[in-house]
């Protein structure tokens, strides 16, 4: 049964997830770029506003796809106030915009229900990734000591 309901379609240039790794200290992203070349590529983690902050990390490309591994003590240095929310991208050459990553080829809608990773703790912060409503991928940070709401 194919899907109907895709936040993308098939052919729209946009960053496809594969497998998500969260362990020993990182987080690891393998995918591939769909409609858009990947060599080089770099991924963009980008705070969400309003403050904006971003780390830029070189993908290694190879077997038609591309992998990162996000460092968590960089990623929690850059955390502000008691949450924090990051948005991924790749960007590639020769595009404007960056091309936002998430999960939609496959057959699952709604992955923020469904999947879960786990969380691990860098510098005074749990750290996790996520699906997004629209199945993006996204990180959430909140601090050790924080018991606020869900900042997803």
């Amino acid at each position: 049964m194919e899907r109907t309901d895709r936040a993308i379609s098939p052919g729209v240039p946009h960053a496809e997830a594969g497998e998500i790794w969260p362990r020993d200290g990182y987080i690891g992203v393998h995918g591939h770029c769909v409609g858009a070349e990947q060599e080089p590529c770099t991924v963009v983690v980008r705070a969400r506003a309003p403050q904006e902050a971003e780390l830029r990390l070189p993908a290694e490309v190879g077997d038609g796809g591309f992998a990162v591994r996000i460092p968590l003590g960089e990623l929690a240095a850059a955390c502000t106030g008691a949450e924090q929310t990051w948005d991924l991208y790749v960007s590639v050459p020769g595009r404007a915009a960056e091309l936002r990553l998430g999960r939609h080829l496959d057959d699952i809608a709604g992955k923020k229900k469904i999947f879960t990773y786990p969380a691990q703790c860098a510098a005074g912060w749990w750290i996790e990734p996520f699906y997004t409503v629209k199945d993006n991928v996204s990180i959430g940070c909140r601090r050790a000591d924080h018991e606020g709401q869900d900042n997803r």
